[in-house]
């Protein structure tokens, strides 16, 4: 796999000092050192208290210990990703999946990933720390969370974009990748519990089906679609469709 090998070449040159990454205040959760900036407290607090399901927002928490974790564990991943937008990142990388009637993220006619990234954005850009942000860092924010369902492209992107998208992926695929052992992963999970990560996320995906279909087709959600929601056909709306026409 192609992050095995750039983490395994981050090993190899784990001895290199730390200068590219900016140096942060942090705190302890879980177990696991973190960024505490007032940006990341102000995140924290928007999921905590956003009428958020709580799998979802376990989900973002969890992901980002595993991907702090994942920097603690190499000096080297540290100096390229800055933790405090990785943090950002992963703790908004799922504000698309509010479900409630008056959602200021879910919109009707936008992938859920396109819709996360948009309100990461807005979040970003409204923040009196956020501005400090350069475009460069926003862009590179936006392309993480909206490339969190295409791993082979995110993963050949700017380092923040795959040092992000691994933090997530470890939540679903568990210890023994990208340096997360199972103390670690034990301890992150203890304090929040992923029991429901996997209904919560069948759940959520049927509900984008039902509930803006239009964006679902020919995407990798469409199988939740064909799989679980009675009277859902993404035929006629699939790119092969259209050649089907033709050939």
């Amino acid at each position: 796999m192609k992050s095995a090998a750039i983490l395994s070449l981050v090993a190899a040159v784990a001895a290199v000092p730390c200068t590219g990454s900016p140096k942060y205040p942090t705190t302890t959760i879980a177990g696991i050192e973190v960024v505490d900036t007032q940006l990341v407290r102000d995140a924290l607090s928007l999921i905590k208290n956003s009428g958020l399901n709580d799998y979802v927002v376990k989900h973002q928490i969890r992901s980002w210990l595993f991907g702090a974790q994942q920097l603690n564990n190499n000096a080297t991943l540290k100096s390229i990703v800055d933790p405090e937008a990785q943090a950002i990142t992963i703790l908004l990388h799922d504000l698309g999946w509010d479900q409630s009637p008056d959602s200021p993220w879910t919109t009707k006619e936008n992938r859920f990933e396109v819709d996360s990234a948009n309100a990461a954005r807005n979040f970003v850009r409204g923040h009196k720390d956020g501005k400090k942000w350069s475009e460069t860092k926003v862009q590179q924010m936006w392309d993480a969370i909206s490339l969190q369902g295409a791993y082979s492209i995110a993963i050949s992107k700017e380092p923040l974009v795959w040092g992000s998208i691994n933090g997530i992926a470890n939540d679903y695929r568990g210890p023994g990748i990208f340096g997360i052992n199972e103390t670690i992963y034990n301890q992150i999970v203890a304090e929040f519990p992923a029991d429901d990560l996997l209904y919560g996320t069948n759940e959520t995906f049927k509900w984008f089906c039902e509930y803006k279909p239009e964006t679902t087709y020919d995407t990798w959600v469409e199988g939740w679609g064909t799989y679980f929601v009675p009277g859902y056909d993404p035929t006629g709306h699939r790119q092969v469709d259209q050649f089907r026409t033709v050939f």
